[in-house]
């Protein structure tokens, strides 16, 4: 699917999201850094928006980062309580939402991490999907480490909760572009020299990231924004937050 095709697509779900009248408004700016107090007017300015997301995205992988390397938190982001799988979660959300598919593949990548560490699987194959969906094979270099580090983490998906074959499978792919059965470990991975360019091969057959056999694809994004604002009413009835 075309730049073109994926945002003509995301368009009428990113409208009809907004027109709900439970959407968080002001909890997606304040997410954002944008003003909750202009937030129904704010988030209906792409551009804008596009930007807050991109300034948040960078903020939550150097805060990622700090974490990772045992340092205290010291931005607003950081300290939320959902930090760091809810908020990337909520950052791949957004950025799917407003069309910034190129933010996507790195805090996918983490928040897949992160739900594979937590034992759960089926989120973590789902957010490995995202992270592959989000890049062209073989457009740039850190595009396609993230997307063999994505494809790394599959295998131990599989491993665990698939099918031995299956891991065994791209396991032998990954050893045949020169890919380390390791790269997803590293927070920013780098391909060796000898190594391949991402090919594409998403899932080799692997197992389905979803119990109803669908991926969570950009085209489906709507079904994870749901369950995102139905999750977050529930939270807001139960802090008596006001929704707007």
């Amino acid at each position: 699917m075309s730049e073109e095709q994926t945002s003509g697509a995301l368009a009428p779900t990113r409208d009809a999201a907004l027109e709900r009248p439970d959407f968080p408004f002001a909890r997606v700016a304040r997410r954002l850094g944008l003003d909750p107090a202009q937030a129904e007017l704010v988030l209906r300015d792409d551009e804008k928006v596009r930007a807050a997301i991109a300034r948040s995205v960078q903020e939550f992988l150097a805060a990622d980062d700090a974490q990772r390397a045992g340092r205290a938190p010291s931005t607003a982001l950081a300290l939320d309580p959902d930090f760091p799988t809810g908020v990337g979660m909520a950052l791949v959300g957004a950025a799917v939402l407003w069309d910034a598919r190129d933010l996507v593949p790195r805090v996918a990548l983490r928040v897949a991490k992160d739900h594979f560490e937590d034992g759960a699987d089926e989120l973590a194959a789902s957010y490995i999907a995202l992270v592959q969906e989000g890049i062209e094979p073989g457009e740039d270099s850190v595009d396609d480490a993230l997307a063999w580090a994505a494809q790394s983490l599959l295998v131990s998906v599989l491993q665990r909760s698939g099918s031995p074959a299956q891991a065994d499978e791209i396991a032998r792919d990954l050893a045949a572009h020169a890919i380390p059965l390791d790269l997803w470990r590293d927070d920013d991975p780098t391909l060796p020299d000898d190594s391949m360019a991402w090919h594409g091969g998403a899932f080799v057959g692997g197992i389905p990231p979803r119990r109803d056999e669908r991926s969570l694809s950009f085209e489906d994004v709507h079904d994870y924004m749901n369950t995102l604002l139905a999750d977050t009413r529930r939270e807001q009835e139960a802090e008596g937050d006001e929704p707007r």
